[in-house]
């Protein structure tokens, strides 16, 4: 016999979980269903992630989406206590710092711009300055930096775990179990094949899938312009504390790199894979982390060599044609919502996207934050989201 649910969302990762925790928190009351395959999240892509929370992009949509997550993960652990425990997101907010040479100046500069016209506390710095508080640094080949103070980082399993711990305290059902297919049925239906729990039909279908998307979706008969991308990762031990915590440091090199959360010896580093073709691949290139991040760290910290590497690990960003997400109903389903294709911030975002997900299902609009320009249409109009993501 199928089950029924007034909203089910496919897949439980951060994004997924915080349009169920808004969804409950916003006051729907009727049955809600996270459909999650793996449940350890072995390969999702929030445990991957580097856990990265700032306000600087270059579009004021963004900028106002990040303003408003940014706000919600400085009371993250307090808002999530509950019966079940308190989260362990640990937010750090030691900044967030875009190093920039002479070639990049003209991209920087206009971002910068509207960044401070929109309130976001942002500084422009002088290589002196960027030594003045983070003496470690090497920049013999940097000519300035943007220094975002409130910005910062967070452990991803701590947020993720918060969102999914929070609402399935507030009555969401997570199911572990695999979707096979959905399709439409009468009268703005979607019915749901999972592999093992039998066809769950609902009037709110939410895609919230990451770089899975196209496999689901392209059997429905449903093109979403959404690939996965493969990054790298690893975890690395410093040869002594540095006695401060960096903050996330963006490159030009492409390697942008962290201190650890919980420890003050350690250091995460990440680099997008971007010289082969989209697909799935979940192998860590050791050649790739000798040839291209050690290089970058080692002129980066130069004080800080040998650096041991500790482990190391792939994932995937779910990238559109302007690396910018898809939000909202489909245009031609009405009863299909999308939260796909963050190209690597769905953690960033996901406090603003569980917000606008949840009034758009319950209203039919959002109020709080604008969800238009992130709608699907976009790539057929050519309006696109000018603001590539970093």
């Amino acid at each position: 016999m199928a089950q029924t649910a007034e909203v089910v969302i496919i897949g439980g990762g951060i994004i997924g979980a915080s349009i169920a925790y808004h969804l409950r928190q916003d006051g729907l009351s009727g049955r809600l269903i996270v459909v999650e395959r793996d449940t350890t999240y072995s390969r999702a892509t929030t445990p991957m992630s580097m856990g990265g929370v700032r306000q600087q992009y270059a579009a004021p949509c963004n900028i106002a989406l990040a303003r408003y997550s940014l706000q919600f993960y400085e009371q993250f652990d307090e808002m999530m206590v509950g019966a079940w425990g308190r989260p362990q997101a640990h937010f750090h907010q030691s900044g967030y710092l875009f190093l920039f040479d002479e070639t990049q100046r003209p991209v920087i500069m206009p971002r910068y711009e509207i960044q401070r016209q929109m309130g976001v506390e942002v500084e422009l710095f002088s290589p002196q300055q960027v030594l003045d508080r983070f003496p470690h640094l090497g920049l013999d080949d940097i000519t300035g930096a943007i220094y975002g103070r409130r910005d910062g980082y967070l452990n991803p399993r701590g947020a993720l775990q918060g969102f999914v711990e929070r609402a399935r305290e507030l009555g969401c059902t997570w199911l572990q179990d695999e979707v096979v297919s959905f399709t439409p049925t009468t009268g703005h239906m979607y019915a749901v094949q999972t592999q093992a729990s039998g066809v769950i039909t609902t009037p709110v279908l939410v895609l919230a899938t990451g770089p899975w998307t196209q496999q689901l979706a392209t059997p429905a008969g449903i093109e979403l312009p959404v690939l996965p991308v493969r990054r790298q990762a690893c975890y690395m031990t410093l040869p002594q504390p540095l006695g401060y915590k960096l903050p996330m440091v963006i490159d030009p090199s492409d390697v942008h790199f962290r201190p650890d959360t919980e420890t003050d010896d350690h250091l995460l580093a990440t680099t997008i894979v971007r010289d082969e073709p989209p697909g799935f691949n979940f192998d860590w290139d050791a050649t790739r982390f000798q040839g291209h991040i050690v290089p970058q760290l080692q002129r980066r910290l130069p004080a800080c060599t040998p650096l041991q590497l500790q482990r190391g690990w792939a994932g995937h960003y779910d990238v559109t044609p302007d690396e910018n997400p898809i939000l909202g109903a489909h245009p031609e389903h009405p009863a299909l919502f999308l939260a796909v294709g963050f190209s690597g911030h769905g953690l960033m975002l996901a406090p603003a996207v569980g917000k606008m997900l949840s009034e758009a299902i319950r209203l039919g609009r959002s109020e709080t934050l604008e969800i238009r320009p992130y709608c699907l249409e976009r790539f057929r109009t050519g309006n696109l989201i000018l603001d590539a993501q970093i």
